[in-house]
């Protein structure tokens, strides 16, 4: 664990590694931008950005100029907030307004953009230089549709447990490894109202509840679709998930935390009031601030418990993608090296020296500089779920938002105790199938298998 002031200088983006050692970096970013371009290629051309505010497009935009100046092009960021980023983004694509030229686009927006043909493949453009196998495989699966790439990360996340040292040390407990051993230490740990065992995201929406109750309705061994489109998640493995994820919180979570998203979830383990949770790695900074944590020195981490069919971290990636309203080659060409340079390994790493973090390269990852700024046990957690994550943790399908949000509003229902696990998602699977019956898809080849059973 590094010195509580280094790491609190990595966490509020403050470099305290020798000068060099950063400037190294930043010259081999300015260096790497003949990788992708020539020197004044694209003299007197303009580029338009859809974007949002977030530290690691921030640097991307704070370095830009580098770009800029080598290769005369110009360009324009316009940042969103993150609801209105996708409103405006699908606008935009199914007016084929071509308001701009390049989309920073949620991983599982790839499926229903390039199926409507509204961003454009880019698999056969990209350079060697890029070292693409760099990407993990799972990740470049969030932006591929029927075996072709339609974006570059800029931004990823996976779940992993967060637990209080002090506390697991203190009942002379183990770190969770399965599923009953967290319920378990959950009971354990439980001691209203100075502690609670545990909190989970119980707020309906596919990006809240649904997004960490998955790994538990993977881990009981459920799915979501069958091979034909059809909805398959009101089955006993998804009940019985749903019930444990619903016991947590109700019999060993903070009351009321049936309703509690992400805020909610991150900032009483970051008080001190919870022992465990299933959370986002985007919260290792919060957790580890001393200005923001009543914990930082008492944080351990872990991959997410294992069920009997496995352990299944969440991911979650945001990427630059180019607009299918991007016709003229030389516009393309600009906005690819572009692309290529602002995900490139050499700007990883130039942002990962400044201490923003979110890595989606192995060889970040795995670097020493990487080590020489974060715990060694939340870099070991966060490998190996990068490792055993799927691309296909939510199905890989244009429908999934929809249907996502139907299943997020009916589990919220069960975890504030208003119905039962079986009959929300028979509700849920009722209403979702009249949703693939508008699209004419139920009954129709799944686009993309899902891999983590043979159902």
């Amino acid at each position: 664990m590094p010195s509580v002031l280094i790491r609190f200088a990595v966490l509020m983006g403050i470099c305290l590694l020798p000068l060099t050692f950063a400037q190294d970096y930043e010259a081999e970013l300015e260096t790497a931008v003949a990788n992708y371009a020539t020197e004044g290629e694209f003299a007197g051309q303009t580029i338009n950005v859809a974007c949002r505010r977030l530290a690691p497009m921030d640097y991307i935009q704070s370095k830009a100029e580098l770009f800029e100046s080598y290769t005369g092009l110009e360009i324009n960021f316009t940042n969103y907030p993150e609801n209105e980023l996708r409103s405006q983004l699908v606008t935009d694509a199914s007016n084929q307004a071509g308001g701009f030229d390049v989309y920073c686009l949620d991983g599982n927006y790839i499926p229903l953009f390039a199926n409507n043909d509204w961003v454009r493949p880019i698999s056969a453009d990209i350079t060697e230089a890029y070292q693409l196998g760099d990407i993990s495989e799972s990740l470049r699966g969030l932006y591929s549709w029927q075996e072709e790439l339609y974006g570059l990360p800029i931004y990823s996340e996976v779940t992993i447990m967060y637990y209080r040292k002090d506390l697991l040390e203190a009942a002379g407990l183990e770190v969770p490894q399965t599923m009953d051993e967290f319920e378990a230490a959950a009971a354990a740990l439980n001691d209203p109202p100075r502690v609670f065992g545990v909190a989970l995201r119980g707020l309906r929406g596919e990006g809240m509840n649904v997004y960490t109750w998955t790994g538990w309705l993977r881990s009981y061994g459920g799915i979501f679709l069958d091979p034909e489109m059809n909805p398959a998640f009101n089955s006993p493995e998804a009940v019985e998930a749903t019930e444990r994820y619903a016991n947590l919180i109700n019999s060993f979570g903070v009351p009321g935390s049936g309703a509690w998203g992400w805020p909610e979830v991150s900032s009483a383990f970051a008080s001190g009031r919870v022992a465990m949770t299933v959370e986002s790695t985007a919260f290792y900074p919060t957790f580890n601030d001393p200005a923001q944590s009543n914990i930082a020195d008492n944080v351990g981490y872990a991959v997410v418990p294992e069920g009997p069919a496995g352990r299944f971290p969440a991911n979650y990636s945001i990427g630059l993608a180019v607009p299918a309203t991007v016709t003229d080659e030389s516009t393309y060409a600009a906005v690819l090296a572009f692309l290529q340079w602002a995900t490139s390994q050499e700007l990883e790493f130039a942002r990962t020296a400044a201490g923003i973090g979110n890595q989606s390269r192995t060889s970040i990852s795995e670097s020493d500089l990487l080590s020489s700024q974060l715990d060694a046990g939340y870099i070991a957690a966060v490998n190996e779920s990068n490792e055993i994550t799927r691309s296909e943790y939510r199905p890989l399908i244009p429908q999934w938002r929809e249907m996502g949000d139907i299943i997020g509003e009916e589990i919220g229902i069960v975890f504030t105790g208003g119905k039962s696990a079986a009959d929300a998602l028979a509700s849920a699977e009722t209403r979702v199938r009249t949703v693939f019956e508008e699209a004419e898809v139920l009954g129709t080849p799944r686009p993309v298998d899902e891999v983590f059973s043979d159902k």
